[in-house]
């Protein structure tokens, strides 16, 4: 650690370089479907630009800053089968206040753009709703597979971790199982039970999956003095290094396109 004395003697400050992936869970969503490779395409341009085309009938050339936002909010919104209040939502803390109609106009157009996206949380639906119902057998959908042991409903993501939702029923309303809760009610004497839709199943394991590529470009690093969300910062570090690891993908994940920016800063910061 530097003291003034190193400051009056000229010492020079360590630096920290600072590296966070590109829009991570976009791309991790339709490489899991198994079904979004022209989408996977469309990462060389700027996606948001993309999304807002489609919408509103224009070249990309032609998309307006404020349609750009809108682009935005919802790759950010609807990747997770979400709907006019996620859309609403993500939008409030983008700027972006629309009618209701309007609204479901902007997410009926993403999905239009992204049947893959459609199919996938179907397929999701499909895979362990089906473990459920036929204990020890395995369904898959994309690249994930799930397995119910008549306990608890595993799912099994391409780098081989195995995550489960525990103590899973199959009810008469769907699928519910026990969530853990960081601050449970004063009076509770069991867990709390959570339901399972879609949507949550694909973003459980797309966030999953992220965090496997982060793991393993942690393990190739040296001198990582923290990682917040989907960002990675040395201390005196290479940023050409940096990015060559964040930008190459795992052994499991060949296809996935990453990218990453890098920053050289005197301290940490957005």
């Amino acid at each position: 650690m530097f003291l003034l004395a190193d400051l009056r003697r000229g010492e020079p400050l360590l630096t920290v370089v600072v590296a966070d992936w590109s829009a991570i869970e976009a791309r991790v969503n339709p490489w899991l479907s198994g079904m979004g490779e022209e989408k996977l395409k469309q990462f060389d341009q700027d996606i948001y630009k993309i999304n807002a085309a489609a919408t509103f009938g224009c070249s990309v050339d032609q998309v307006t800053d404020d349609q750009r936002q809108i682009g935005k909010v919802q790759e950010l919104s609807c990747g997770y089968a979400g709907g006019v209040g996620a859309f609403a939502a993500m939008g409030r803390a983008y700027g972006i206040h629309l009618p209701e109609a309007d609204a479901k106009r902007m997410v009926d157009a993403w999905r239009r753009s992204n049947q893959w996206a459609v199919r996938f949380w179907s397929e999701l639906e499909r895979a362990y709703t089906s473990a459920m119902h036929t204990p020890n057998a395995e369904f898959s959908a994309g690249r994930v597979t799930y397995l119910f042991d008549r306990q608890h409903l595993w799912y099994i993501l391409p780098s081989g971790r195995v995550l489960c939702y525990p103590f899973a029923k199959l009810e008469d309303d769907g699928i519910s199982y026990c969530k853990a809760a960081w601050k449970p009610a004063a009076d509770a004497k069991e867990w709390p039970r959570a339901r399972l839709w879609k949507g949550l199943a694909c973003e459980n394991i797309t966030q999953a999956v992220a965090n496997d590529v982060l793991r393993h470009a942690l393990r190739q690093l040296d001198n990582v003095v923290l990682h917040v969300h989907d960002e990675i910062v040395l201390e005196d570090g290479d940023p050409d290094v940096l990015r060559r690891v964040m930008c190459t993908s795992p052994p499991w994940a060949a296809g996935l396109p990453l990218k990453a920016e890098v920053k050289t800063m005197e301290r940490y910061g957005k």
